[in-house]
């Protein structure tokens, strides 16, 4: 990606309205480069006047300008000081104005760094789960947050700095050919060809270090994730060393990128510093031979004072240059999602939290869901994950009425989870639909937020307290304790809590670690609970409960019965015997639906694994 197409694909990520604050800004910082031109020229004329005074022969040019100026009756000493004055004023209030000005600039994309990232999520949560998969959690955190950080800051924060410089620049050479056309040439054919080739040199590998840069974080986070999550396996095993190795070797590959950016930036310093002597030289030597010597010091005092003034621009502008392009880099995966959610921004659109939609979570969870309508009816639906060779469902149709139960059973990769996923909306079908109360489920959840609720095998616990982990996601104004108190009571998890000093302040650790199996299991179906749903989807839900807290989550549920629709996944059948309906799926189809006693008939399979389980 060249510079071009790392500022398009940067601004990309802003609005219309975000882009126009940027040039205004700008614009303004070019507007302050006819400071430092005005600055240079006065500069210019206290070097000749002193020159002449030496000399005794003014060049035309200053006598013309002071004429024009009024300025040719002044005392020359007094005139000097004067005009040094001015200057020295000029180049220090552009120098505190540019700071303030690039100290705004910077805090705008701060700003719009944090509206990109908020984009992005909620762009990238409207879609479905198969979409969201296809990146690693780790990849998806890096690229809303440091992959957003060198898109804005990086690329555009550069940019701005790049047209600022260069426009600085520009007004300097064209002040320059005002004083002598020769000496611009010079002046522009040097420099040119000393950029283009720092440019040549630094640009590709600048590009290829924000890469490794990337690649290295985001190897990081997840090599350190996965010794902390699976710590009991590794360390059973002996493995922990392998892991800080690794740990290890991918940060000291990031601290050699990291050193490698750093040397690359000095080396643009030092290759302009010798070529300002060398041009400074080269230049002295010609005017010397070829004018008198007032003139020659006078020119040579404006291409220095010029240079001085250009040469930190210069720096600034290659070394924003290839920090665009390091930066470019370490945000292509960033740049990669957003022209991924742009192709799908008709199909999903992203996730506000409106006016209407805290109203609607509010009401739900004060006064129930009393008028939703949880009838789940699947016709003809099917899926097929991305390079299958099977579909993972096929042609299945059933209806759960609701305030009845459903339960989805087979062997493994039958297609019951795929079909639950369906249920919640979490997946779309390839073809047939899925409704819930006669449309579709993501409008349901948005109509009704709270009214449908999952409970996973695994449960996801955050670093939190129970109260956190039950009313997960809510802000505090929305969070009930005695609601919560009476979804822990339902899961059978109250009395333990009632037994800890900090009750609703107990803290679990980091992905439930101060939590038993079936603790995080009954903490899930709390939290599923707690806004007292009228159709909850379990999946494999009590598997890891002991037989008498499963016997008691069993009535918790079977009292549910009639007032909440239920679709429970299971491979433990004694569960779901007294299910209102039973779905026997194998290899994505639907073979046998019923009672329990009606699907044993039917699948052989079935029955033959009821009699296994002694049912």
């Amino acid at each position: 990606m060249n510079l071009r197409q790392s500022v398009t694909a940067a601004l990309a990520l802003i609005s219309r309205r975000d882009r126009r604050i940027l040039i205004v800004l700008i614009v303004i910082q070019a507007g302050l480069s006819f400071l430092d031109l005005v600055a240079i020229a006065l500069l210019g004329i206290v070097v000749a006047l002193s020159a002449s005074a030496v000399t005794g022969e003014t060049p035309k040019l200053v006598i013309t300008v002071l004429d024009w100026l009024g300025l040719e009756k002044i005392d020359l000493l007094t005139l000097s000081l004067v005009l040094a004055l001015i200057a020295a004023t000029l180049l220090v209030s552009k120098s505190i104005i540019s700071f303030l000005l690039t100290r705004r600039t910077l805090r705008f994309l701060a700003n719009r760094q944090a509206m990109v990232s908020g984009k992005l999520a909620s762009e990238l949560l409207a879609q479905p789960l198969l979409f969201i998969q296809r990146r690693s959690s780790q990849e998806i955190a890096y690229t809303l947050t440091g992959g957003v950080n060198a898109a804005t800051l990086g690329v555009l924060g550069n940019a701005v700095m790049i047209a600022s410089e260069l426009s600085l620049v520009l007004i300097l050479i064209a002040g320059l050919a005002f004083v002598d056309l020769a000496v611009t040439g010079f002046t522009i054919v040097f420099f040119v060809l000393v950029g283009l080739m720092l440019h040549k040199v630094l640009a590709n590998w600048a590009g290829r270090l924000g890469i490794q840069v990337s690649e290295a974080e985001v190897a990081s986070y997840a090599s350190l994730q996965e010794v902390v999550r699976t710590y009991r396996e590794v360390a059973v095993v002996g493995r922990r060393s392998m892991y800080i190795d690794r740990f290890r070797g991918l940060r000291w590959q990031a601290a050699t990128v990291q050193a490698d950016l750093q040397i690359m930036n000095q080396v643009s310093k030092y290759v302009l510093e010798v070529a300002l002597i060398i041009g400074g030289g080269l230049l002295a030597i010609s005017q010397l031979l070829t004018r008198d010597a007032a003139a020659a010091v006078s020119v040579i005092a404006v291409f220095l004072a010029a240079a001085t003034r250009m040469m930190p621009s210069l720096l600034r502008m290659q070394s924003s240059s290839l920090n665009i392009r390091s930066s470019a880099g370490t945000a292509e995966l960033t740049f990669s999602l957003a022209k991924e959610l742009e192709q799908k921004s008709g199909v999903h659109g992203p996730i506000h939290l409106d006016v209407d939609t805290w109203q609607r979570v509010e009401s739900g969870l004060r006064n129930g869901h009393p008028e939703f309508d949880a009838d789940v009816e699947v016709s003809e639906a099917g899926l097929s994950y991305p390079d299958a060779d099977a579909a993972a469902i096929s042609g299945i149709s059933l209806r759960v009425t609701a305030g009845t139960s459903l339960a989805l059973v087979g062997s493994t990769g039958a297609g019951k989870s795929t079909l639950a996923d369906l249920i919640l909306g979490v997946l779309v079908p390839d073809i047939g639909t899925v409704t819930i109360g006669g449309v579709e489920p993501s409008i349901a959840i948005s109509n009704a937020p709270g009214a449908i609720t999952y409970v996973p095998q695994d449960i996801a616990v955050v670093n939190g307290t129970i109260r956190d982990n039950v009313a997960l996601g809510l802000p505090p104004d929305l969070v009930l304790d005695d609601r919560i108190w009476e979804a822990l009571e339902r899961a059978q998890l109250a009395t333990f809590l009632s037994e800890q000093r900090e009750g609703l302040d107990t803290f679990v650790g980091e992905h439930g670690m101060r939590l038993s199996g079936g603790q995080r299991q009954r903490l899930g179906l709390a939290r599923a609970l707690y806004t007292r749903p009228r159709l909850i989807v379990l999946d494999e839900a009590t598997s890891a409960l002991d037989a008498e807290t499963e016997q008691a989550v069993a009535k918790t549920l079977s009292d549910l019965e009639g007032d909440v629709t239920l679709v429970i996944v299971a491979h433990r059948l004694s569960t779901i015997r007294h299910c209102d309906q039973v779905a026997y799926l194998d290899k994505g189809r639907l073979v046998a639906i019923g009672t329990f006693e009606d699907v044993r008939n039917l699948a052989p399979d079935f029955d033959h694994q009821a009699q296994l389980h002694g049912l």
